[in-house]
């Protein structure tokens, strides 16, 4: 069965919206639910169901290119304390010229 305006993505965990798996439609499913169709490795096409409110064709954000000296730094503070906080955090940052929330 093909379902129109969806898109294939790769085959992950599925997990029903519907707290029962056996609902059909028209029991409000529909409403907050997206079913698409994958196929995966073996050439197998499962249905998967996932929340309407999942934006799949939404662009990833980048991922952080760290210089050798940040990775340097970075992870020796990493070996002195594990969870890195409040003023040394903002002043890690500072120091390396990357947002707080880069150095976590």
């Amino acid at each position: 069965k093909d379902i129109p305006g969806t898109s294939a993505v790769s085959p992950g965990s599925s997990k029903e919206c519907a707290p029962d798996s056996e609902s059909s439609p028209g029991t409000g499913e529909a409403d907050y639910c997206r079913r698409i169709l994958v196929r995966d490795a073996k050439g197998t096409i499962r249905e998967i169901v996932l929340p309407k409110g999942l934006d799949l064709d939404r662009p990833k954000r980048t991922r952080t290119s760290f210089t050798a000296e940040q990775l340097y730094r970075l992870e020796l503070e990493f070996q002195r304390c594990q969870y890195v906080v409040g003023r040394e955090r903002t002043e890690l940052a500072r120091q390396l010229n990357l947002s707080e929330t880069q150095v976590r």
